[in-house]
């Protein structure tokens, strides 16, 4: 169920970060946020899987919780860190353009 779950709030990540880049930028700045996004979750992934197979058994702690679903909640846990650094400094980078009111 964690997997699931983990899986889930990656793709609806995954949607909204290619919905903003897309409505910020062009097309293309989309579908290159989503090969970005791809690439930090599948080395993510894979790195951490490696390191929590080294110290817990593929059994895990439990039966809900096995060696795969650690990986996947530490990796989930370390994007979420540094996608939420990375825009709140873009947000803060951007400075708001002065309103003229309409003739």
């Amino acid at each position: 169920m964690i997997p699931i779950t983990v899986f889930y709030i990656h793709i609806v990540g995954a949607a909204y970060a290619f919905a903003k880049s897309y409505s910020e930028t062009k097309l293309s700045d989309a579908f290159m946020t989503l090969a970005f996004i791809a690439v930090i979750f599948s080395v993510g992934w894979t790195i951490a899987g490696f390191i929590v197979r080294f110290l817990i058994p593929d059994t895990g702690v439990g039966p809900w919780l096995d060696s795969d679903g650690i990986s996947l909640l530490i990796v989930t846990c370390l994007e979420a860190v540094m996608y939420l650094t990375y825009f709140r400094t873009s947000k803060k980078g951007r400075r708001a353009e002065p309103q003229t009111p309409a003739a």
